[in-house]
């Protein structure tokens, strides 16, 4: 049976921490991005389901305590995301006040190598599946006229979507897409926007996230029914 890859966005750790956990993640069967800053991934977060984030206390604009307040948010797609932060050790009690019990948890960036591995299994053990790979295909808008087609299998959600691809586009670029849903023969049409670019742990652009500004012919409609029927 094949397992599930859980997707995850670490925000603002040192490339150093985050080459310690990253292969216990990988382990763990976590497909994981990162970004260096806040206001990268509150675009993401506002735009695409992210099952883990991993949060460096503190961080810039915004905090994380208004990052945290985004992604709990009711139309947020994050809303019941795991979330890991990880503090310093002089703003560890600060951090700590984070902590709900539940989906937020707060660790020393110090922590030693087995609580890392626990959390993680918490972690694993009580991320939903927000997150819905799905065939997409991507055509860019370029502005000579031309066009480059691609095609990737990712992260989708009500608000936009989480793309794996080689040469990604600009932030801000605008991409024609059709989401080919499992079972239907009529693709889902709409035009999408660049907002962010992810990383991986060695600092090359791995994805894009993209939200929707609009769609053809109700396909939101029947991209929130999927959505709904795959979550249920």
């Amino acid at each position: 049976m094949e397992k599930a890859i859980r997707n995850v966005l670490v925000v603002g750790v040192e490339p150093d921490f985050h080459r310690r956990f990253e292969p216990l993640l990988k382990r763990r069967h976590f497909d994981v991005d990162r970004v260096a800053e806040a206001g990268c991934a509150l675009a993401l977060v506002q735009a695409v389901a992210i099952d883990v984030l991993v949060l460096r206390y503190p961080l810039g604009n915004p905090s994380v305590e208004d990052l945290l307040h985004n992604i709990r948010s009711a139309e947020s797609p994050c809303r019941r995301s795991a979330v890991l932060v990880l503090a310093s050790p002089g703003d560890f009690h600060k951090a700590e006040k984070l902590a709900d019990g539940q989906r937020t948890h707060i660790l020393p960036i110090d922590a030693d190598h087995e609580t890392l591995q626990e959390t993680i299994a918490l972690l694993l053990r009580m991320a939903p599946r927000l997150s819905v790979r799905i065939t997409i295909r991507l055509e860019a808008l370029l502005g000579n006229g031309s066009t480059m087609v691609l095609t990737q299998t990712e992260n989708v959600s009500n608000g936009g979507m989480l793309v794996r691809v080689r040469k990604p586009q600009p932030v801000d670029a605008k991409l024609r897409f059709e989401l080919l849903l499992p079972e239907d023969s009529v693709p889902v049409k709409g035009i999408g926007e660049v907002v962010r670019h992810t990383k991986d742990w060695r600092g090359d652009i791995s994805g894009v996230g993209i939200k929707y500004t609009t769609f053809e012919n109700s396909g939101d409609q029947r991209l929130t029914e999927f959505l709904q029927h795959v979550d249920q």
